[in-house]
C-alpha cells in the first residue's frame, strides 16, 4: 500500500511540472505577442536609390509614440543625397530628424554627381569641364583636353604626337624646321635658308617651277630640291642662227638627258671653230649678270617646251619675251643627230609634252637660241 501511493505520488508531481512549465512559456508568448504591437509603438523601414549609391543609418524600432529619431544618410563617392521620397516638399536635411507617430517607410533617393556629363563622376573626374559629347578616356578628359606630349597643342588637334620637348611647332602640332609656317608633315622643303623664307610657295619650297630667279625661270628641280634648271627670259641675238659645223661630227654631243646641256655646249666649242654658231650665242651670254649660260640639251629643251606657257608668263612679268613672237617658233639644242642633223623644238607643234624635239640640219637658218643655265 505505501509502494503504490510512493510512485503515484511521483507521477502527480510531474506532471505538474510538465503543467508549469507549459503555462510559463504561454505567458511569455502571450507577453511578447502583446509588446509588438502594443498602442504607440511603430517602426522604420529605409531603403537606398539606386542600390549601390550609399548607405542610411537608423533605427529600425520599435519606437514610442513621439519619440524623436534620426535619419543619417551617408552617399558613396560621386553621390549626393537628393530627397527623401516621403517628404512632398523635397526636404533634403542630412542627418534628417522624425517625431514617430505612425509607421515610417522612406527612400534615401541619391544623385550621381557629374556636373559635365561626360559619364565619369566628379571625384574621380580629372577633367571636370569636359566639352559636351566628346568622348572621354576613364579619367574623365577628352581628347581636346589633353597634350600627351606636351607641345601646347591640345590632342584633338595635334598632326604629330609625340613631338619631342623643345621642338619649335606649328598650329597643328608639328614642327617647323626652317620657320616658314609650314609643318614638315607637308613642308617638302623643310630646310629653306633663313633669307628665302618670304619667297616659298605652298609647298614650302623657295626653288619651284616657274619661280623667277637665278638669272631666269625654273623649269626644273631636282630631287633635292635644292638645284635645278633656269631658262633666260629672252633670246640671244636674232632668228638665223645656225647650229654649225654642218657635214661635221662633233664628238660627244650627243648628250640627250637632262643635265647633259652644259658638257655638249663645252664640247661643240672645242670641236666647232665655227662662229655664230647656237651654242656659241649662249656661252658668251651674260644675261641677267650671269655668264655660264649653255645651249639646252634634247630633254632639258623638251621640258621646256613643256612648261613653256608658264615660261613666258613669268619672262613677260619680269620684262623679257615669249618663245613664240615676230619669226620666233623654233629653238635649237645642244644634241646633234650625226655630222648633218642636230635637234630642234618646234614651239608651234604641239605643246605641253605632246611633242618632242626632232633633228634638222645643222645649217637652217631660221631657228632662235633660248640658253638655259643651272643653279
Amino acid at each position: 500500500m505505501w509502494i503504490y501511493w510512493f510512485n503515484h505520488s511521483r507521477i502527480l508531481i510531474t506532471k505538474m511540472k510538465h503543467f508549469f512549465f507549459t503555462l510559463i512559456f504561454g505567458i511569455i508568448l502571450v507577453i511578447s505577442s502583446c509588446n509588438d504591437d502594443l498602442p504607440g509603438s511603430f517602426y522604420v523601414s529605409v531603403q537606398v536609390s539606386p542600390d549601390s549609391a550609399g548607405s542610411v543609418i537608423f533605427n529600425r524600432g520599435p519606437h514610442v509614440e513621439g519619440t524623436e529619431i534620426t535619419l543619417t544618410a551617408v552617399p558613396n563617392d560621386n553621390y549626393e543625397l537628393f530627397a527623401w521620397n516621403h517628404l512632398r516638399d523635397g526636404e533634403t536635411s542630412n542627418p534628417l530628424t522624425v517625431v514617430m507617430n505612425s509607421n515610417l517607410n522612406t527612400v534615401a533617393i541619391f544623385l550621381f554627381i557629374d556636373n559635365d556629363k561626360d559619364g565619369v563622376g566628379d571625384s574621380d573626374d580629372v577633367c571636370l569641364n569636359t566639352p559636351y559629347g566628346e568622348s572621354v578616356n576613364v579619367q574623365g578628359c577628352s581628347a581636346s583636353q589633353l597634350d600627351e606630349d606636351n607641345d601646347g597643342v591640345s590632342d584633338d588637334l595635334d598632326q604629330c604626337p609625340g613631338t619631342l620637348l623643345g621642338e619649335e611647332i606649328d598650329e597643328t602640332g608639328c614642327e617647323d624646321t626652317d620657320g616658314d609656317g609650314l609643318s614638315n608633315l607637308v613642308d617638302i622643303c623643310p630646310y629653306t635658308p633663313e633669307a628665302e623664307i618670304d619667297n616659298v610657295n605652298d609647298s614650302g619650297c623657295h626653288i619651284f617651277i616657274g619661280a623667277y630667279r637665278e638669272g631666269g625661270v625654273v623649269f626644273y628641280v631636282d630631287e633635292t630640291n635644292d638645284h635645278g634648271l633656269v631658262s633666260d627670259i629672252q633670246n640671244l641675238g636674232n632668228v638665223g642662227i645656225v647650229w654649225g659645223c654642218y657635214g661635221s661630227e662633233v664628238d660627244h654631243s650627243y648628250g640627250m638627258a637632262i643635265g647633259t646641256g652644259a658638257q655638249n655646249t663645252l664640247d661643240i666649242l672645242a670641236d666647232c671653230s665655227e662662229d655664230s654658231t647656237a651654242a656659241f650665242y649662249a656661252a658668251n651670254s651674260v644675261s641677267q649678270g650671269y655668264n655660264d649660260w649653255f645651249l639646252p640639251s634634247h630633254d632639258e629643251l623638251d621640258q621646256m617646251h613643256c612648261l613653256f606657257e608658264v615660261i613666258d608668263s613669268v619672262a613677260t612679268l619680269n620684262g623679257g619675251e615669249k618663245f613664240i613672237f615676230d619669226n620666233h617658233y623654233g629653238y635649237w639644242s645642244s644634241t646633234q643627230e650625226d655630222e648633218n642633223f642636230a635637234y630642234y623644238q618646234d614651239f608651234t607643234s604641239g605643246g605641253n609634252c605632246t611633242n618632242s624635239p626632232e633633228s634638222y640640219p645643222k645649217r637652217y637658218l631660221y631657228l632662235s637660241v633660248r640658253a638655259i643655265r643651272a643653279f
